[in-house]
């Protein structure tokens, strides 16, 4: 049979599709000798006999699997079921096109965007690789996600409009309303919209979620066509709004990181950071002008970090300032810092804008376990899972409570497996965690600082292992990172030291007060190494406040002691000078030798570093004198060293010399390799003083090798500056001024430039 097939016309094609069936249909009653009962083939293809007669007579469609059925019961052969199947398909498409003649409809729903969307450069730079490799198969798909209020839809309406000539066929747009109080929008119903917008008539809609999406992908077939999908719930609400042709663009925004969209789809996902703070200000040049901005860029830089760099803060807050010309930015600021209630100060009662309830949209629908964590996390800059481990109670990292709250954006996955939230997430935190039981909290609170303080312990004893006298007592083992060597231990405390000082401020409000001190005391060997001199002084300012609260008279006069040692190195003697006598006097009326040999230490370091030296040549010798009480061998080697450094510094090299030597020969028995480093450090000056430079470049460069193994930025500094002084007095500049220029760089880098080459020495021996 020879088709005659009616170019675009619908009811010409189901009459021809009807003329088709009716000759199926005469040729079966013409093979079995009698007519076919129309009752009975309408029970075998399960519809009513009047449909029979429908499709028969061309009046209506019959569905996809009605038509399968009745070419099955007319015993249609496989060349018959192809054409006619093929051409049902072709009436439908016609249906949806309306007459013959009609053009298709070419929707442009992009809703306008803000004039004032500035930055974004990165993610903008992501997008448009996505359009540059001509040979995909598929749609290529978009999945930008991002906290709530970070700015994903204004990315993605931008950057749509600028790409909307390539996709002359139509623009369509929908708000999926994943995250809305009323529940999200259901994909059938969105079809239904997308379907009336390319001109289907609504009569010819098919209820069925996959026949929808069928014939949205067919009227899409070859057609050039961006989708946005703003604010998807999860990738199976937008699984049925894909086309099906590598000719269109879908961008998806949603909070949800929509992992099954990149596996399943090959979404290409654009993760939206808050803005830093170089586009945060250019975002309020456009809302303020330059001239505003610069004329207060300290309260700008306030308001920004007031707003955590959220979009949708910022834009509320710069919104109020552009209506108000004559305010000043600083008392903006200062109105905002001191609102009791900054989220809801930041939304000015208007839901949409309102990050709290911007927030809680996305809060509202975390399983319970992750929803607590969250709440639990809100004091803490930054935490790994281990802590997230000991906040929760759990035999084993959370993994699905810490996937829950990064797939929904509520925590940022950052490098070495971190998790993080922006100030406002988390000040959003801690207000729900204040609705929980107090003894709740409190638990949770006790079982991360067992967790950090026994993890800090054991980072210290990685560090220096002969210092074990040194740390604060035991708590309960809670599992941690393994920390096998000194760089994991250094790591560690580089990574966590936010988290730790958080975590400090948070015990001393609840009254944890010997996890606080125990804290800073397990932690001054980083910061010493890592020449963190302000953050020493910070910490051991609240040990010993909370040493003070805790009663403990030795705690209270070691607390002293290094908050002292802190405040020498800082160059705030002054300030370290009681408190070290304090110690000293603390120290002698309780017995504890130890802390005796340690403060004459301590205050032979800040004697040196005045100037002193008689003085603090005599202060040492009192060390070496009490370190007979302490009684073992690593007090009398470090006693030697510092008896040798005030002999050197006082020109009494001969004296010095073997002094030294014993004293490196004491930490090499011990395998000290810090002790051995500064004993090291101190005989190449001896040998330099003694006019035999090659002898101190050989002693130095052994002291550096054991520093940088150590990770110990401060000496390493010290040493390559020791080293610039003896390669000139060996005749060779060049070196010099390399190895000086190294160690300036460092210097620098630590804050602590030295302008005063006559007070290297003292500098030296700060503790």
């Amino acid at each position: 049979m020879v088709s005659r097939r009616p170019a675009d016309d619908p009811g010409e094609m189901r009459r021809e599709l009807a003329q088709q069936l009716n000759h199926l249909l005469f040729d079966r009653e013409r093979r079995q000798g009698r007519g076919v009962d129309r009752a009975e083939l309408a029970r075998r293809t399960n519809v009513s006999r009047s449909s029979v007669y429908a499709y028969l007579n061309g009046t209506t469609l019959p569905p996809t699997s009605v038509l399968d059925q009745l070419l099955t019961a007319l015993d249609a052969g496989g060349e018959a079921r192809r054409r006619l199947s093929t051409l049902r398909d072709e009436i439908e498409v016609a249906q949806q096109r309306g007459p013959r003649g009609a053009e298709a409809a070419v929707p442009r729903q992009l809703p306008c965007v803000t004039e004032r969307f500035t930055g974004r450069d990165a993610q903008l730079a992501r997008l448009a690789a996505l359009l540059e490799d001509p040979g995909g198969v598929t749609t290529t798909i978009a999945a930008i996600d991002g906290a709530p209020g970070v700015g994903k839809t204004t990315l993605a309406l931008w950057w749509a409009h600028r790409v909307k000539e390539r996709y002359p066929d139509g623009q369509l747009h929908i708000d999926l309303r994943g995250f809305d109080p009323e529940g999200p929008l259901d994909p059938g119903e969105a079809l239904h919209r997308f379907l009336h917008a390319l001109g289907a008539a609504p009569e010819s809609i098919p209820d069925g979620l996959d026949e929808k999406s069928a014939l949205y992908r067919t009227l899409l077939a070859g057609r050039r066509t961006l989708v946005v999908l703003d604010d998807a719930r999860s990738s199976d609400q937008v699984r049925p709004l894909l086309p099906g042709t590598r000719h269109s663009l879908v961008i998806v925004t949603s909070r949800d990181r929509l992992d099954g969209l990149v596996v399943r789809e090959g979404a290409h996902r654009v993760t939206v950071p808050v803005l830093p703070r170089a586009e945060a200000r250019e975002l309020l040049r456009r809302w303020l002008g330059p001239a505003r901005v610069a004329a207060e860029t300290g309260a700008a830089d306030e308001l920004i970090d007031l707003c955590a760099g959220l979009p949708l803060a910022l834009c509320v807050v710069v919104a109020r300032a552009a209506d108000r010309p004559d305010w000043r930015l600083a008392a903006l600021a200062s109105r905002l810092r001191e609102a009791p209630d900054r989220l809801g100060a930041l939304g000015e009662g208007s839901l949409d804008l309102d990050p709290r309830t911007v927030f809680r949209a996305s809060y509202a629908l975390l399983p319970e376990r992750a929803a607590r964590l969250f709440r639990l996390i809100g004091p803490y800059p930054d935490v790994d899972a281990h802590a997230c481990r000991a906040l929760l109670g759990a035999g084993g990292p959370p993994a699905a409570e810490l996937d829950a709250l990064t797939r929904a954006n509520l925590l940022t996955e950052g490098a070495l497996g971190r998790f993080s939230a922006h100030d406002l997430l988390r000040e959003f935190a801690r207000e729900l965690a204040g609705g929980d039981p107090a003894e709740e909290r409190g638990k949770a609170t006790e079982r991360l600082l067992d967790h950090y303080l026994g993890t800090a312990v054991r980072a210290a004893r990685a560090l220096e292992p002969c210092r074990e006298a040194d740390l604060p007592p035991a708590v309960p083992d809670r599992p941690g990172p393994p920390l096998r060597d000194r760089p994991e231990a250094m790591a560690w405390f580089a990574a966590e030291m936010p988290a730790l000082q958080a975590a400090m401020r948070q015990a001393a409000a609840e009254g944890f007060d010997r996890h606080v001190w125990g804290l800073a005391w397990a932690a001054t060997v980083f910061l010493r190494r890592s020449g963190r001199r302000a953050e020493r002084v910070a910490l051991h300012r609240i040990g010993l406040e909370a040493a003070l609260r805790a009663g403990d008279r030795a705690v209270q006069a070691t607390s002293m002691r290094l908050l002292g040692d802190g405040l020498t190195r800082l160059g705030r003697q002054d300030e370290a000078l009681p408190l070290l006598r304090t110690s000293l006097a603390e120290c002698s009326a309780i017995g504890d030798a130890r802390g005796v040999f340690q403060a004459h230490l301590s205050l032979t370091r800040l004697h040196d570093s005045l100037g002193d030296l008689p003085e603090a040549l005599g202060q040492a010798e009192r060390a070496l004198r009490a370190s007979t009480a302490v009684g073992d061998l690593l007090a009398r080697a470090d006693g030697l060293t510092h008896v040798t450094k005030q002999r050197e510094r006082l020109g009494r090299h001969e004296e010095a010399l073997p002094l030294g030597r014993r004293a490196l020969a004491l930490y090499r028995r011990l395998g000290y390799a810090e002790g051995e480093a500064d004993a090291l450090r101190c005989l190449g000056r001896i040998e330099r003083r003694l006019n035999r430079p090659e002898q101190a470049i050989a002693l130095f460069e052994r002291s550096l090798e054991l520093d940088r193994l150590l990770g110990d930025r401060f000496w390493t500094a010290h040493v390559l500056r020791d080293l610039a002084a003896a390669h000139e007095a060996a005749g060779n500049p060049a070196l010099g001024r390399t190895y000086r220029a190294e160690a300036a760089a460092m210097f620098e880098a630590m804050g602590q430039p030295l302008a005063d080459p006559a007070r290297a020495g003292a500098e030296d021996e700060a503790s």
